[in-house]
């Protein structure tokens, strides 16, 4: 499979802060894969090259975990953990996200 686009795994990352907190998570690691999200999306390098590089703890936001979710989910386009929070948290419950003002309390 051909490598996921920076942009794809941001939001891939935010998908699984979303799942996450409704899952009942920590809000803390909830609001660092939003974080690392952000992060992902102001690069002004490819993210093929710091990969590569091994650099991508060097990135604000981003430590050894995430960045183990990161170098998968662009290799694969999926990780493991976020297909087990796709079975736990119905598809519906994440569409309200897209509602204007429908947020959680507080992440």
């Amino acid at each position: 499979m051909a490598n996921t686009d920076t942009r794809t795994i941001a939001n891939l990352l935010r998908e699984y802060a979303h799942r996450t907190f409704l899952r009942g998570g920590n809000p803390y690691r909830t609001r660092a894969y939003l974080r690392a999200a952000d992060s992902l999306t102001a690069l002004s390098q490819p993210l093929d090259r710091i990969i590569a590089a091994g650099a991508l703890t060097s990135i604000p936001g981003i430590g050894d975990a995430i960045a183990d979710i990161v170098t998968k989910l662009h290799q694969t386009g999926t990780h493991p953990s976020l297909d087990k929070l796709r079975e736990e948290v119905p598809a519906g419950v994440m569409e309200l996200f897209a509602v204007p003002g429908l947020r959680p309390t507080r992440y």
